[in-house]
C-alpha cells in the first residue's frame, strides 16, 4: 500500500511500531556496561579510553531523549486525529500538505510556518 493511500492513523501506527523497534534495540544496548567490549586488562586504561566511553554514554543518553520526544510527538498526533485537528497547521490554521504528513506524520506546522520558525531560530 502506498503512503498516499494510508490514513493518518495507519501512518502513526507505522511510526509507533518503528519507534518501538528503536526503543527495543536501544534498550538491549543500554543494558550492556559501557566498557563491555574492552578486554579486562585494558578497561579504562587511558584518558582517551575514558573520553571515548563518556562520548558513548552521552550518545546513548541523547538517543533516549530523542526517542522520548518522538514518543510524545506521536501521542500528540494521535490525540489530534481523535480531536479532528490532525493535518491542520497549529500556527496559521491552513491544511498541512499530505506529502509533508507522509514524510513527517507528527508535523504540527505547514511548510511555510515551519520555514518561518526555522528562520527565526537561526537568527
Amino acid at each position: 500500500m502506498r503512503a498516499a493511500n494510508r490514513s493518518p492513523q495507519a501512518m502513526l501506527v507505522r511510526e509507533e511500531r518503528e519507534m518501538q523497534r528503536q526503543y527495543a534495540a536501544l534498550r538491549r544496548v543500554r543494558r550492556q556496561p559501557v566498557g563491555v567490549f574492552d578486554a579486562p586488562e585494558r578497561r579504562r586504561s587511558s584518558l582517551f579510553d575514558e573520553a571515548a566511553l563518556e562520548v558513548l554514554e552521552q550518545h546513548r543518553e541523547l538517543l533516549w531523549q530523542r526517542l522520548a520526544a518522538h514518543s510524545r510527538a506521536v501521542t500528540a498526533a494521535k490525540d489530534r486525529v481523535s480531536e479532528g485537528t490532525y493535518g491542520i497547521c497549529a500556527h496559521c490554521g491552513r491544511p498541512i500538505p499530505k506529502r509533508r504528513l507522509e514524510v513527517l506524520p507528527t508535523a504540527t506546522l505547514c511548510v511555510q510556518c515551519q520555514e518561518r520558525r526555522e528562520a527565526v531560530l537561526a537568527a
